[in-house]
């Protein structure tokens, strides 16, 4: 603060504090003119941009004052802040009063009192950042006093989601702290209030997603964490689209995608892909969103996602020794890595035990430890000779884990088993009932197939699969439904197929797809051309498809594919104004998704895409599929489905060169 930033007629007082601070004085009582003194102008020290240095004395002075100035300084103390109105004199006097806590002469319970009464002044006296100061002052007190507490929750709860934009910002902020610490759910209620209007989008959806993350952690088993950071995820998304530049929210949704990616089993391009953008959100959160003036529980929140970011590089790092067939230094790897890794919620999250965090990283540890038995012969190596060592105990669970998966490797008790312990086609094919001679041939003929198909799929086709089944890995209805699983995963590899052969086929030696090209008469497509291409494709490859079945959600679905007792809906449509992703999901998700109320929600929506001509050429198939997660109110478990764009209106590579010519020529 310079002088030329006071006014011309500032008081005694002011300009003599002033010069003690230019000459880097440390200002005192009696350099300021005495208890009096400063008690006689206390209504203009309030309202200065100096109030903070006046207080600054007065606290020191405070503790050691003898009896008959005691009075006086609580009363200059108490005047002082209930006349300070400026958003940065309320920071600081916050921050300075905090430093002094607890304060003499119960003088605590006045403070927390007059910081309430400032966050409730909405009449237009005091400004949004000055009432979010106030707010902030309120919690830290209330953070070490239950009965406190309780008046908070009320003001907290009686909000009015009308109330001044910038004020409604910091609040859900305070909301979302506060129910970290007293884990009342009625908190959650009130974010999810202000999430739906605009002012406080951003900041309320973030706060539910941290909320969902921590009750996600401490949840009481993996299912329900699933839940939890599912939501946790979808609230992330919401709040990094109501602003552009939000690195927290991408930080943590990354996170989150990570740890999807590595339970689902994808390689280390696309964990390190992700890994790099938790990194990057993590440099700009420090570099450009840390402030000076912040209070002091958003320190410990930048030190969380610093943790998150950490673990995230861990767990990025572990594939690359995971895929190795050996490692140079097996006590550095399993110290640093595998074990530090196995137990992430205590040695990077920094939490007091492990919990929920460890499921979804310990089953693929273990499971690539059971594959390769070098490195579960060195694991074993090492804990014969580092018994005492501090992860002594994470190993031996380990190596539990890794023989139990050697052992189930051996053979499940049944075919649905191997489908859910992701065994070879082989093994299932093996436990039928059926003579050796017969299970030889069948053995041999499907391995042939598959091999085939597998050497003839194109990179592209391979990241499209991984993508979109990385996408329901987590899903209950896939990760814990092997006919589920089964359904989705013969749905999506014959449709990447379908459209891979759609795209490449002429119209002459396949007359069957002229229905995706421009005809001459200009009349469009009907959806029902590309259901029946489609369905004469998917009954060839996969047994059990029906087109056209009934009784589904009410009415009738375009395609069903079943399993045993399960099913999935495959609907088809066309769209000539917006084929975007969102557009398609917004106009047709809800029916897709209602075909999903008693089986497996997972699904696909095939949409011929008829809103232009293609005459700059076919997009390239990496473009033309895109997972969904479907939130329904009252639903924790989203619906899912994988929207699959068909290019139409195509016209032949040969036409494309003519019709760039005749432009030219115009």
């Amino acid at each position: 603060m310079t002088g030329g930033e006071l006014s011309a007629g500032r008081h005694p007082i002011e300009a003599n504090l002033m010069a003690l601070l230019e000459t880097g004085q440390e200002p005192s009582i009696a350099a300021l003119g005495g208890l009096e003194a400063i008690a006689s102008a206390v209504q203009r020290l309030s309202a200065s941009p100096l109030m903070p240095e006046v207080l600054r004395p007065l606290l020191r002075y405070w503790d050691h004052a003898p009896a008959q100035d005691r009075s006086l300084v609580a009363s200059i103390v108490r005047n002082l802040l209930e006349g300070a109105s400026t958003d940065y004199v309320l920071i600081e006097a916050v921050d300075i009063l905090d430093t002094f806590r607890p304060l003499p002469d119960e003088a605590d319970e006045a403070c927390f009192a007059i910081f309430l009464g400032k966050a409730g002044r909405s009449e237009g006296d005091l400004a949004g950042l000055a009432r979010g100061a106030a707010l902030d002052g309120a919690f830290r007190w209330a953070s070490s006093n239950r009965r406190w507490q309780f008046r908070l929750l009320d003001f907290l709860l009686g909000l009015s989601p009308v109330d001044e934009a910038v004020f409604l910002g910091h609040a859900a902020k305070i909301i979302g702290v506060a129910y970290s610490h007293w884990r009342e759910r009625e908190l959650l209620l009130k974010l999810a209030e202000l999430a739906a209007v605009e002012p406080a989008r951003q900041d309320a959806s973030f706060e539910l997603g941290m909320a969902n993350l921590a009750d996600g952690l401490d949840a009481s088993s993996r299912e329900a964490a699933q839940e939890f950071l599912l939501k946790a995820k979808d609230w992330f998304d919401h709040s990094t689209s109501s602003r552009e530049s939000n690195p927290e929210a991408h930080l943590y949704r990354d996170c989150l995608e990570l740890l999807t990616q590595f339970g689902a089993g994808l390689g280390r391009e696309h964990l390190t892909a992700t890994r790099d953008r938790v990194w990057a959100n993590a440099f700009e959160l420090t570099a450009w969103h840390r402030h000076e003036n912040a209070p002091s529980w958003l320190g410990s929140r930048h030190a969380e996602a610093a943790c998150w970011s950490m673990m995230a590089n861990a767990i990025a790092g572990l594939v690359e020794h995971l895929d190795q067939t050996a490692w140079w230094e097996p006590s550095a790897v399993i110290e640093q890595h595998i074990l530090a890794t196995y137990s992430a919620g205590r040695s990077i999250l920094r939490r007091r035990e492990n919990g929920t965090l460890e499921t979804f990283v310990r089953p693929r540890i273990a499971a690539s430890l059971a594959r390769a038995e070098g490195q579960a012969h060195l694991l074993k190596t090492w804990l014969t000779k580092n018994a005492a060592h501090e992860w002594a105990n994470e190993a031996r669970q380990l190596i539990t884990e890794v023989d139990r998966f050697v052992e189930r490797e051996k053979g499940p008790q049944n075919p649905s088993e191997a489908v859910a312990s992701g065994l070879t086609v082989t093994a299932l094919i093996e436990k039928a009932s059926l003579p050796a001679v017969v299970k030889g041939n069948l053995m041999a003929v499907v391995s042939n197939a598959f091999a085939l198909q597998l050497d003839n799929l194109t990179l592209a086709e391979v990241d499209i699969i991984e993508k979109c089944r990385g996408a329901v890995a987590v899903h209950p209805d896939h990760r814990d439904n092997a006919h589920g699983q089964r359904l989705f995963d013969t749905a999506l590899l014959w449709t990447v197929r379908f459209v891979y052969t759609r795209l490449e086929v002429t119209q002459k030696d396949d007359p069957t797809v002229a229905y995706l090209f421009e005809r001459p008469d200009g009349k469009l497509a009907h959806e029902d051309e590309l259901k029946a291409d489609y369905f004469r494709w998917l009954s060839t490859n996969a047994a059990g498809t029906d087109l056209e079945p009934t009784n589904l959600g009410g009415g009738r679905g375009d395609l069903k594919l079943k399993s045993s007792g399960e099913r999935i809906v495959i609907e088809v449509k066309r769209e000539m104004s917006d084929a975007s992703f969102d557009a398609i999901a917004d106009s047709y998700a809800a029916q897709t998704t209602d075909y999903q109320n008693v089986s497996i929600r997972l699904g696909f929506l095939l949409v011929l895409n008829l809103v232009a001509s293609n005459s700059e050429g076919t997009p390239h198939i990496s473009t033309l599929f895109e997972p969904r997660d479907i939130r329904r109110i009252g639903e924790a478990v989203p619906r899912s489905i994988t929207i699959v764009k068909v290019p139409g209106r195509r016209m032949r590579p040969s036409d494309l060169t003519k019709a760039a010519k005749s432009k030219k020529i115009r």
